[in-house]
């Protein structure tokens, strides 16, 4: 690892910390703040693959987020899910065949939405309210339905990404 790679995880990480301070002091940017910056972990991965850049930037942001965020449910959401996603992304896209891609990553996300829910229900996150089971289930269905429309989005954002970032 270089100071330069040292260098520009450390100005990620410094990005993603912020965006995700911003969202828990602003209530209704929360969501968008965090999806924005999951994105910062999926930085290194788009030139080199540096698998462990991308993790270290993914663990110091979300130590950070953990001990600096005023709302704690939003760190939480970037611990367990828009962090790690990308980072997840790549390794399945890269290395799982291509006709178990999908189910792999509707897996994942659906470990996330359990953990999550069984954090709520025990009363971790205490202003999140569980609903009744049809409720529930109707839910749980509308978050898959938005995890594989997001993922559709961050395929394109990384695409992007790489066709306009300077190359190192």
């Amino acid at each position: 690892m270089n100071t330069k790679e040292i260098a520009r995880g450390g100005l990620l990480t410094a990005v993603a910390v912020a965006l995700l301070y911003m969202g828990g002091a602003v209530t209704y940017i929360g969501p968008a703040a965090c999806l924005v910056a999951g994105v910062a972990s999926a930085v290194p991965l788009l030139r080199r693959a540096n698998l462990r850049n991308a993790v270290l930037l993914y663990l110091a942001a979300s130590i950070l987020s953990a001990l600096l965020v005023p709302r704690k449910i939003v760190a939480a959401a970037y611990i367990l899910f828009c962090g790690l996603y990308p980072i997840i992304k790549f390794v399945v896209e890269s290395r799982a065949p291509r006709h178990m891609q999908t189910a792999i990553k509707l897996v994942y996300f659906n470990i996330v939405l359990a953990v999550a829910g069984a954090l709520a229900s025990r009363g971790f996150f205490p202003q999140v309210e569980m609903p009744e089971f049809w409720r529930l289930a109707g839910l749980w269905f509308a978050a898959n339905v938005g995890f594989m429309i997001y993922d559709l989005g961050l395929s394109r954002l990384i695409a992007a990404l790489r066709r306009t970032l300077p190359p190192d």
